[in-house]
C-alpha cells in the first residue's frame, strides 16, 4: 500500500459502540485501511468519497453481532475493495441509502453464524450500485440482497453452500448482472442461486445463471417483471430449476435445465422459458 501523508493520521470518534474512522488528511486519496484491525470490535463506518483498499488483507467479523462488519449508512461514492470477511459478522457489508457504492474482489467465507452477506436493505435507495468479483462460502441468510437499485453493474458473482440465495434483487431496475454460479443455495427450500422479487424490474439483463443442489435455479415472483436471462445451466434443484411466478415479460432465451419438476411458468403474461427444460414446461 502506497504511503499516505497525514496533517493528522485518523480521529475516533465515539458514537454508542461504534468508532467513526474520520480521515482529516490533507491531499489523501484514500482511507489508510492500515489503521483498521484485523478484528474489529465495532462496524467499519464507511465515509463518503472514500477508497478503502485491503490489498488482500482478512478481517475476523465474529466481534460484530449487530449491524455489518462493514457498514454504509446515507453515504456516496464509497469503495470497498480486496478483503475478505470471515467468521459470521452479523452481516460482512450492511447498506442504508448507500449511493455509488462500488464493491470488488470481495470474499466471504465461514459465515454461517451471520444473518446474510452483503445486503444492501429496502430503507433507502442503492443507485449506482457496482459489485464485482464477489466470492461467498459457507453464508447464512443471501450472499448478495440489493433493494430499491436504479442503475447498478453486478459482475460475476460465485456463492456455494448459502441457507439464502445466492443473489436476490428487490424492487431494483435498469442494471446488468454477469454470471451468477451457486451450488448448494438453500437446498431443499424456496430460495435459489439468482432470485428477482418484490417488483424488481424492468430491464434487468443477466448474463448466466449456473446453479447445482440448489433449492431453485432461477426463480422470478411476486409481480417482477422485465428480467432477460440470456443462457442457463441448471440441475439437480430440488424444486423447480426456473420458476417464474406472478411475474411479467421475464424471459429465459437459452440454456439447459435438468430436475424434477424442470421449468415452470405459473400466472403473469409475457413470460417464456427457451431453454432445454427435457420436456414440457408445467404451470
Amino acid at each position: 500500500m502506497s504511503k499516505i501523508t497525514y496533517k493528522k493520521m485518523f480521529r475516533f470518534s465515539v458514537l454508542g459502540s461504534v468508532f467513526v474512522f474520520s480521515s482529516i488528511a490533507l491531499n489523501a486519496s484514500a482511507a489508510d485501511t492500515s489503521q483498521i484491525p484485523s478484528k474489529p470490535t465495532s462496524p467499519i463506518v464507511l465515509q463518503s468519497g472514500e477508497t478503502y483498499d485491503f490489498g488482500g488483507r482478512t478481517l475476523d467479523g465474529s466481534n460484530i453481532t449487530d449491524n455489518g462488519l462493514f457498514r454504509c449508512w446515507r453515504k456516496t461514492n464509497v469503495t470497498v475493495k480486496n478483503v475478505t470477511v470471515t467468521n459470521s459478522p452479523r452481516y460482512a457489508f450492511l447498506a442504508r441509502d448507500c449511493i455509488n457504492a462500488t464493491i470488488s474482489n470481495f470474499k466471504m467465507t465461514n459465515m454461517t453464524g451471520s444473518v446474510g452477506g452483503i445486503r444492501f436493505d429496502q430503507a433507502g435507495n442503492s443507485n449506482g450500485l457496482t459489485l464485482t468479483d464477489i466470492t461467498a462460502t459457507d453464508i447464512g441468510g443471501h450472499a448478495v440482497e440489493v433493494w430499491n437499485a436504479d442503475g447498478f453493474t453486478i459482475g460475476n458473482i460465485r456463492a456455494d453452500r448459502t441457507t439464502g440465495c445466492g443473489v436476490l434483487l428487490n424492487k431494483s431496475k435498469n442494471g446488468t448482472v454477469g454470471t451468477v454460479t451457486g451450488n448448494y443455495n438453500n437446498q431443499g427450500g424456496g430460495y435459489a442461486t439468482f432470485r428477482v422479487a418484490n417488483g424488481n424490474g424492468p430491464n434487468v439483463r443477466v448474463t448466466k445463471v449456473y446453479s447445482r443442489n440448489s433449492g431453485r435455479g432461477f426463480f422470478s415472483v411476486s409481480g417482477s417483471g422485465g428480467t432477460t436471462v440470456n443462457t442457463v445451466d441448471i440441475a439437480s434443484s430440488t424444486s423447480e430449476g426456473i420458476y417464474i411466478q406472478d411475474a411479467t415479460n421475464t424471459r429465459v432465451v437459452s440454456g439447459k435445465v435438468r430436475g424434477t419438476p424442470n421449468c415452470r411458468i405459473r400466472g403473469g403474461s409475457g413470460n417464456s422459458i427457451s431453454a432445454d427444460c427435457g420436456g414440457n414446461i408445467a404451470n
